[in-house]
């Protein structure tokens, strides 16, 4: 499934004063358009306001900018009514599918939509919506620049292209899978033997496909890695050593700090029940914003109790990375070259005759012997010593050697383990030795728990997160 979305641009240079040369509609079309879907089952009139509440929450669920929605001034309305300056504003073509939109408010995928939860929605909804912002935003005459802006971020928040790519991918899948029940059971021209031989033919085939995707992907990550870890080595640069290792003390110390007031985890855990409520924007904002202000009050009351100032927090600013596509042709082109050169192994490895051998097992002697009459000790065999070695070191009394026990990483690749010994104490940050999470090791509870980061060293980690997100 591929969707190409295209609106013609319409230049309207007063649309910024507020004069707007389109057929625009105030709320109450849409409002009239909703009723005349939604009558009453008390034929009762609705209420505008509950109504324009939940246009107003699908829209914060988008993540379009609703100020692109209001009047700048004062308008009037393809009836002659007037549109007060900040009300939210229609084009005629938009106004079936802005009722259709508030509708479905009460639906099984607007209610994943309005708690965030993109992935179950079905994505011929999720096409529906940013299509039809999309063009509306066209229609208000804006520009492509800032009609393809919003185009991404509402992209970018549900994940649409991805799905669409997920979506197309799957159907290829069950496509090659129909195919193999349709020769299977096919009596056309094709015998017993000869199903067998081309099924056996299709895996192959199959296979060689999925090797050539997990060598793409793997070449694909190294040069993303490569690139990121240059950018995140450029970064350390513009900060000393001795800077960084007293800036994540400092956040060490802090989060520490945060993690152990009462009233701070409550006011988190407030916050996110208001998040998780079914209602209304509208209703839940002021809560939400008091619980933010006093959450910030107390941040900033350990940081100065703590370290007598504020600290820094730098602005998030964009990856500037290589385009995917420019980098997906040289994975592609790095794989063939690597699949080829195995073919050929492979194949001068097949040609191989029993004197080809004999004469290379005969090289290989002559070589081992030389090298042992000019002294060079080739004993591949050697007997493994690691336990001996371990034996002796801990007999010398340079280290007790005895096991405290196993902490557990709270990471995502959920495999990370370190063994603690006794004698250690106190708390350590490190990184997962299999996915390099950040974490903080406290060896006195035996335990460990994610690191949060400020800072450098929160944006190289940001980066390192992202790249991992796109693999």
């Amino acid at each position: 499934m591929i969707i190409i979305f295209s609106c013609k641009h319409i230049d309207f240079g007063d649309r910024a004063r507020g004069c707007i040369d389109i057929e625009i509609c105030g709320f109450d079309e849409v409002f009239k358009s909703f009723s005349e879907k939604n009558p009453s089952a008390i034929e009762a009139e609705h209420d505008t306001g509950k109504v324009r509440d939940k246009y107003i929450e699908i829209l914060e669920a988008v993540g379009i900018n609703r100020e692109l929605l209001r009047a700048k001034k004062k308008v009037t309305d393809i009836h002659g009514k007037t549109v007060k300056s900040g009300a939210y504003i229609f084009p005629k073509q938009s106004v079936d599918f802005c009722a259709a939109v508030i509708q479905k408010y009460t639906s099984r995928d607007y209610k994943k939509l309005r708690g965030a939860d993109f992935e179950e929605m079905a994505i011929d909804e999720v096409v529906f919506l940013v299509r039809g912002f999309y063009i509306m935003l066209c229609n208000l005459g804006y520009s492509q620049e800032i009609v393809q802006e919003q185009y991404n971020a509402m992209e970018r928040r549900m994940g649409y292209k991805l799905r669409l790519a997920s979506v197309e991918f799957e159907r290829q899948l069950d496509a090659i899978h129909e195919l193999a029940k349709e020769y299977e059971h096919s009596y056309i021209g094709f015998t017993y033997y000869d199903k067998i031989y081309f099924l056996r033919y299709m895996a192959f085939k199959a296979e060689a496909t999925r090797r050539f995707i997990e060598s793409v992907y793997g070449s694909y990550t190294d040069i993303r890695s490569a690139e990121l870890s240059d950018m995140a080595l450029e970064d350390s640069y513009k900060e000393s050593p001795q800077t960084s290792i007293e800036r994540i003390n400092k956040e060490m110390i802090f989060f520490d700090a945060l993690e152990h007031d009462d009233e701070y985890q409550k006011l988190l855990r407030q916050q996110e029940t208001i998040i998780a409520e079914d209602t209304f924007i509208k209703k839940k904002q002021a809560r939400f914003r008091k619980i933010q202000v006093r959450l910030a009050e107390i941040r900033e009351k350990h940081q100065m109790e703590l370290f007598g100032e504020l600290l820094d927090e730098e602005e998030d600013v964009p990856l500037k990375v290589r385009h995917p596509m420019d980098v997906l042709k040289e994975a592609v082109k790095d794989a063939e070259c690597w699949i080829k050169d195995h073919a050929e192994r492979d194949e001068a490895e097949a040609a191989k005759t029993p004197e080809d051998m004999e004469r290379e097992k005969a090289e290989m002697e002559s070589l081992r012997q030389l090298l042992e009459e000019r002294g060079v000790n080739l004993n591949f065999d050697l007997p493994n010593t690691d336990e001996q070695e371990e034996e002796i070191f801990v007999q010398s009394g340079n280290l007790a050697w005895e096991v405290k026990g196993t902490i557990q990483l709270p990471c995502c690749c959920k495999k990370g383990q370190i063994t603690a010994y006794k004698g250690i104490k106190g708390k350590c940050a490190m990184k997962c030795p299999g996915c390099g999470y950040y974490v903080l090791v406290d060896y006195d509870e035996m335990a460990a728990k994610p690191l949060q980061l400020h800072g450098p060293v929160r944006r190289i980690e940001k980066r390192r997160m992202n790249s991992r997100r796109q693999k």
